[in-house]
């Protein structure tokens, strides 16, 4: 165990732990929600130690550089403890019809559940036991280290150049969509940049030109889609909890208002398990509205105005979702004119639009809507 070689496994341990613990900071909800996509309680998983585990891995990181012997005795242990929980619920998830994601690395990476993603998670296994050997033996990472030789360097800068490639080769996710350079429509660097973001103003862009698939009508562009009506697109693309919960709330948020039609938008193909999809869904061929908007979350939603540009969004997460529908809601209960009060002392009331003026009138409050940007929230 005297060998500088040995000190490759807690490196390569505490680079994973580091990167995971990034991508990871503020999803704790969405590790609880990997949870259930296993059709496990989440009450194995805590909300407090769901954000806490980000830290967590912080800090075993740390201590696996540098500490004292007895420390990273007990830090390499819970690393083993904690690859083992994961290539569990790595192996859980091969299980299960359809597989879940997987979120062992947060939002980054590829996170649908393969025999490829259980061998990455055997071999952290196996860093983690040689880490554990290496503290067993009496050395830490920082006394190898200390007893490198020149040449010794310079073997550990080759087997860090090594990694390095065979990361940047093997490791970008693979997408149908990313074959092509898709421009990006939604302009979401005009979202983050200038001014109008700095005040806290919602910069509308135009709505892509791109097709989605309507299950009952075929093929329909979404500026065709939101011609007449705006409309507020929930994306969806795992077979998980979050995507059942969106389908079983589809009809419920549509509900909700009279001049948006809410509808959820497949960009996954869907499967029998999961049952009918709701009255409206929409198929995003190959993705490619979801790349497109550059969503991260699944569910993830977008707002269309009748005027050719987006009302709001995009957004990812579901408590995104929720926020955005509830600022939808909003923005409609307070821009819409109060219903006429019944006649009394002898005054007549009007009677009340019905018909093809109703359809009129609702057509004008919502054009109103768009051209006063009170679709539009801060976003």
């Amino acid at each position: 165990m005297h060998h500088v070689a040995w000190v490759v496994p807690p490196l390569v341990l505490a680079a994973v732990l580091c990167f995971s613990a990034v991508t990871k900071v503020g999803k704790g909800e969405s590790l609880r929600s990997i949870v259930r996509n296993l059709h496990l309680s989440d009450r194995i998983l805590p909300k407090p130690l769901a954000r806490a585990i980000p830290g967590l891995e912080l800090v075993l990181a740390l201590f696996l550089v540098g500490t004292t012997q007895p420390l990273f005795t007990v830090t390499a242990v819970a690393c083993l403890v904690l690859m083992l929980v994961y290539w569990a619920l790595i192996a859980r998830g091969l299980t299960l019809h359809p597989r879940p994601s997987c979120g062992c690395f947060g939002q980054a990476g590829e996170h649908q559940i393969t025999g490829r993603t259980l061998l990455r998670n055997t071999l952290l296994v196996l860093a983690a036991a040689a880490t554990v050997a290496l503290a067993v033996s009496g050395r830490t990472t920082l006394s190898l280290l200390g007893d490198a030789t020149a040449g010794d360097w310079w073997w550990l800068a080759l087997a860090a150049l090594a990694c390095t490639v065979t990361g940047l080769v093997l490791g970008a996710p693979r997408s149908d969509a990313a074959v092509v350079a898709t421009p990006d429509p939604v302009g979401r660097d005009d979202l983050v940049a200038g001014d109008a973001w700095d005040d806290g103003d919602y910069v509308r862009t135009p709505t892509p030109r791109l097709v989605v698939h309507d299950l009952a009508s075929g093929p329909v562009t979404l500026h065709e889609l939101s011609a007449e009506r705006a409309q507020l697109l929930v994306f969806v693309n795992c077979y998980c909890a979050s995507t059942r919960e969106a389908m079983a709330q589809a009809t419920a948020w549509d509900a909700r208002f009279d001049l948006v039609d809410v509808r959820l938008v497949f960009s996954i193909p869907i499967v029998d398990s999961l049952g009918p999809p709701p009255a409206g869904t929409l198929v995003d061929h190959a993705g490619l509205a979801w790349e497109a908007f550059g969503f991260t979350d699944s569910p993830s939603a977008v707002l269309l105005g009748i005027d050719g540009h987006l009302a709001g969004g995009p957004v990812s997460g579901s408590d995104e979702v929720l926020e955005l529908l509830d600022e939808v809601a909003e923005v409609l209960r307070e821009s819409l004119p109060e219903p006429t009060a019944p006649a009394t002392h002898g005054v007549t009331a009007g009677p009340a639009p019905h018909g093809d003026d109703a359809g009129h009138h609702h057509h004008e409050a919502q054009a109103r809507l768009v051209e006063d940007g009170q679709l539009t929230r801060d976003r």
